[in-house]
C-alpha cells in the first residue's frame, strides 16, 4: 500500500466502519436479504399467494424511485451523517412493525411502505457519500469494504431469521431483528460513521474532488442512460434469484434451514465480491470489471433451473450471483464519481438509484408471480439469463473516464 493510500485509510477507517454497519443494517441490507425467509411462513398463515407477499418489497423500492433524487439532494445539500442516522434508528422501529400484520393484505403494504419512506437515509447514497469524501486513490478499495455490510447482511440475515421463525414464529423474528438495529447498529453507526470536515479536527474535502457535472449536464449524455438499463437489467436478475432463493429450493425439496444456508452462501460471496471488485477497479477500467462479475449469474440462473438441481450446481449459482451482488452497487457509486464527478454526487445516485430500484424492487414480486402462474420458476430463471448477459455487456460501451476541471466558488 502507498504512503497516501496509507493515509487515506488512516483517516478514513472509523467512516467505513460506521458505514459498514450501517449499509448491512439497512433496507438494501437485512432487509432485502431477509425478505425472502419470511415469505413461507407468511403465506402459510395468512393464505396469500407468493407473488401477492414478495410484492410487498416492491413497495420498498416503488418509494424508493420516488425518494431516492429527494435523498440524494438533501445529502449534496446538508450531508449524509444525519440522515444516514435518523433513517437506521427509524428503520429498527419500522422493521418490528412488520409484526402488525394483520389478515389484510393492504396492511401489509401500507407497513412496509411508510417502513421505506422513513428509513430512506439507509439507502447506500447517504453510506457512500461520506466514504467518497474520505478517498480518491483507492476509492474503489473503500467502496468495496463499505458495501461489504450487505455481504455481512446476507450472509448471516437468512440463517438468523430462520432460526428466530423456527423458534419464536415470524411475528417475534421481525421484533427480534427490529431490536437488533436499535441495539447494535445504530449505536456503532452514531460513533463511527460522519464525513470529512465535519469535525473541526478534519481536513476539508479538496476542492477537485467535488467537480463534475451538473444533472442536466449528465442527463443530457448517454453515458447516464447506458448505466441505468444497464442497473436495471442486472439489478432485476440479482435481486430475483437472491429473493425468490429459499422458496425455490424448499420447492425442489430442501428444508426451510438448508436453503436458508444456501442463501447465506450468497452472503458470504458478496462480501468476497465486494472486496475483489473494490480492489481490482482502482487498478483495471471499472466497466470490464462490470461486465465480468455481471455475467456471472447468468450460469447461476441455469443451474437451478432444473427440477432437482445437483447440489455442486446450487452452490456454484450462489457463489456466482453473490460475487454479482457482491458488485453492484459498490460499482454504481464508483462510476458515478468517475463518470460524473462529486459536485453532484447525491443527485446523480439518487437519479441512477431509480433504476436500480425499479430492477430490484419488479424482480420479487415478478418472480413469485410467475410461481403462482406457472407452478415453477423455469422459464423466468431462462429469460433472466438473457438479462444479464445483456445488461453487462451495456456496461463496455461506457468508454475511458472523463477528466473535470475545477471550478471556481
Amino acid at each position: 500500500m502507498s504512503e497516501s493510500s496509507f493515509i487515506e485509510f488512516k483517516h478514513g477507517w472509523k467512516a467505513i466502519l460506521g458505514a459498514i454497519v450501517g449499509v448491512g443494517s439497512g433496507l438494501t441490507g437485512i432487509v432485502f436479504y431477509t425478505h425472502g425467509v419470511f415469505v413461507i411462513p407468511i403465506t402459510e398463515e395468512m393464505g396469500w399467494s407468493r407473488g401477492a407477499t414478495q410484492f410487498a418489497f416492491s413497495f420498498v423500492m416503488m418509494s424508493a424511485a420516488i425518494t431516492a433524487p429527494f435523498i440524494g439532494m438533501i445529502t449534496d445539500k446538508y450531508g449524509a451523517r444525519r440522515l444516514a442516522l435518523f433513517g437506521l434508528f427509524t428503520l429498527g422501529f419500522a422493521f418490528a412493525g412488520l409484526s402488525l400484520t394483520n389478515n389484510n393484505i393492504l396492511t401489509y403494504y401500507g407497513l412496509w411502505i411508510f417502513m421505506a419512506v422513513i428509513a430512506a437515509g439507509t439507502f447506500p447514497v447517504t453510506w457512500t457519500r461520506a466514504i467518497n469524501t474520505w478517498f480518491d486513490g483507492r476509492r474503489g478499495l473503500a467502496l468495496g469494504l463499505t458495501m461489504m455490510g450487505t455481504g455481512i447482511a446476507a450472509a448471516i440475515g437468512p440463517v438468523y431469521a430462520a432460526t428466530l421463525i423456527e423458534n419464536f414464529g415470524w411475528r417475534d423474528a421481525y421484533r427480534a431483528l427490529g431490536l437488533t438495529l436499535l441495539v447494535f447498529s445504530f449505536p456503532m453507526a452514531y460513533l463511527f460513521f460522519r464525513e470529512r470536515g465535519a469535525a473541526a479536527s478534519d481536513e476539508p474535502v479538496s476542492p477537485t474532488m467535488m467537480t463534475g457535472l451538473t444533472p442536466r449536464e449528465a442527463l443530457s449524455g448517454t453515458k447516464f442512460w447506458i448505466l441505468g438499463i444497464a442497473l436495471l437489467f442486472v439489478c432485476f436478475g440479482v435481486a430475483g434469484l437472491i429473493s425468490n432463493m429459499v422458496p425455490l429450493l424448499i420447492d425442489k425439496g430442501f428444508a426451510a434451514k438448508e436453503a436458508a444456508g444456501y442463501a447465506g452462501l450468497v452472503g458470504i460471496n458478496v462480501i468476497i465480491g465486494r472486496i475483489v471488485v473494490g480492489y481490482l477497479i482502482d487498478r483495471i477500467w471499472a466497466p470490464l470489471i462490470s461486465f465480468i462479475f455481471m455475467i456471472l449469474p447468468a450460469a447461476s440462473c441455469l443451474l437451478l433451473a432444473p427440477d432437482q438441481p445437483a447440489v455442486l450446481g446450487i452452490s456454484i449459482a450462489a457463489l456466482l450471483v453473490g460475487l454479482a451482488a457482491g458488485a453492484e452497487l459498490d460499482l454504481m457509486a464508483f462510476l458515478i464519481s468517475r463518470y460524473f464527478g462529486m459536485k453532484n454526487y447525491g443527485q446523480l445516485y439518487g437519479g441512477l438509484f431509480i433504476f436500480f430500484a425499479v430492477g430490484s424492487g419488479s424482480a420479487p414480486a415478478l418472480f413469485g408471480l410467475w410461481h403462482d402462474f406457472s407452478g415453477s420458476y423455469q422459464t423466468i430463471l431462462y429469460v433472466t439469463a438473457g438479462m444479464f448477459v445483456f445488461g453487462s455487456s451495456l456496461l463496455l460501451l461506457m468508454g475511458p473516464y472523463p477528466e473535470f476541471e475545477e471550478q471556481p466558488a
